[in-house]
């Protein structure tokens, strides 16, 4: 149960209350629950019987209950569901991206239509709906209703209700900021686990230098040398003499043609064994134009290869 707050009269309560809904409003990191708040707290401070949050539905055709609070039973609900093609000029209305404030909501031009199946089945005769966006996008609406006789909105109902959509709108984008940074570790992490569990040796080379930025396990073994040994060297230094420049040359080739080749070379181990691989080089992309070159390893003697993946 929310403790009671003291509805808002004037212009000096708006500051605390939305400090107090800002606060209120994020519930760690999950969404449902944080807009649960907004609801219920947004109804309080207000003293307002109704606030629902509606969220636009793909293709725009409908609008779906997300939450609707109702304060005289402290109660939640969802699901409901309003169809453009039922109701049009609402519709119509929303998609301007304007504040809806009916005093009298079975007057208004925008909400009218909602008067038999809505209006006067929840006795509700005024109402504000405050469209909630994000990435400059449409994506619902704020729906705050009175029941009762009706009365004009004060202008800090009004402020508060436009500020309250804000809020909801910087609650989806902060879901979406962590949704993809979840997404971003999980991607990570599967690509960590995959290059060290490769069976072939690894090195990751800057396109443009040369020098070796991550090495897997593998190739740890190959080389005989340990990752800190590995990183920041010529991946040419790798080579036997005869091979180097060749190699060199490939990995600018490969950079500058942005395609994937296959060449049979050797490779020089910490001891001073020369090891024939096949090298497979690949170009791939990075963020703000850097490239670097993915080169795999396999060796071409048994031996070497069953020790390498032991």
């Amino acid at each position: 149960m929310l403790p009671p707050f003291r509805p808002l009269s004037s212009s000096l309560d708006l500051q605390s209350a939305f400090a107090q809904l800002s606060r209120r409003g994020f519930a760690g990191n999950r969404l449902d629950e944080s807009l649960r708040q907004i609801t219920a707290t947004t109804s309080q401070i207000l003293n307002i019987e109704r606030v629902s949050l509606w969220g636009l539905s793909a293709g725009r055709k409908n609008l779906e209950c997300i939450d609707l609070y109702e304060l005289s039973r402290n109660r939640h609900s969802r699901g409901a569901t309003l169809q453009a093609a039922r109701y049009p000029e609402y519709f119509r209305a929303l998609e301007t991206g304007e504040p809806i404030v009916a005093d009298d909501a079975m007057k208004h031009p925008s909400t009218q239509e909602f008067t038999n199946d809505h209006l006067l089945m929840n006795g509700i005769s005024a109402l504000i709906n405050s469209p909630i966006h994000a990435d400059g996008e449409l994506q619902g609406v704020l729906c705050i209703e009175r029941v009762g006789p009706h009365s004009p909105w004060t202008s800090v109902q009004r402020l508060f209700s436009h500020a309250v959509a804000n809020l909801v709108s910087v609650a989806l984008l902060q879901h979406q900021l962590l949704s993809k940074e979840a997404e971003l570790r999980d991607a990570n992490s599967l690509r960590r686990a995959l290059f060290d569990g490769a069976r072939d040796a690894i090195l990751i080379s800057d396109a443009r230098t040369g020098h070796i930025l991550d090495a897997n396990p593998q190739a740890e073994r190959l080389f005989g040398r340990r990752l800190e040994e590995l990183l920041g060297i010529l991946q040419s230094e790798l080579y036997a003499s005869r091979d180097a420049l060749e190699v060199r040359d490939l990995c600018k080739s490969l950079a500058r043609t942005e395609g994937s080749e296959a060449v049979c070379k050797e490779v020089l181990a910490c001891d001073g064994k020369l090891i024939p691989v096949e090298i497979t080089g690949q170009v791939i992309h990075l963020e703000k134009g850097k490239k670097i070159v993915q080169g795999v390893f396999r060796p071409l003697d048994d031996e070497v290869s069953e020790s390498t993946n032991a």
